[in-house]
C-alpha cells in the first residue's frame, strides 16, 4: 500500500465529527459518497482520495493518471 490512510486524528479533524457514523455521513453528504468502513465503523480514507474529491467538488480535471477515465461533457440542447 502506497497511499497514506488518514488517522482518527485526521478524520476529526477535517470532518469536525468525533463519531464514526458522522464521520461516514459527512463524506456522504460532502462528496455523495458511502465510504469503506473498518469492521468497527471507522472511515477508511487516503489523503489522496479525499484530495482529488475536493478537486473534484472544485471543478478540476484530476484525470491524469493511466488509470483514469476521460470524462464526456454532456451538452443540454435547453443550455
Amino acid at each position: 500500500m502506497t497511499e497514506r490512510l488518514m488517522t482518527p486524528e485526521d478524520l476529526k479533524r477535517v470532518t469536525g465529527r468525533t463519531r464514526y457514523g458522522k464521520q461516514a455521513e459527512w463524506f456522504q453528504n460532502a462528496f455523495g459518497i458511502e465510504v469503506m468502513r473498518t469492521f468497527d465503523g471507522a472511515p477508511i480514507m487516503t489523503w489522496a482520495l479525499y484530495e482529488s474529491l475536493l478537486a473534484r467538488r472544485a471543478g478540476l480535471d484530476v484525470g491524469t493518471d493511466k488509470h483514469s477515465t476521460k470524462r464526456t461533457k454532456i451538452c443540454s440542447p435547453f443550455a
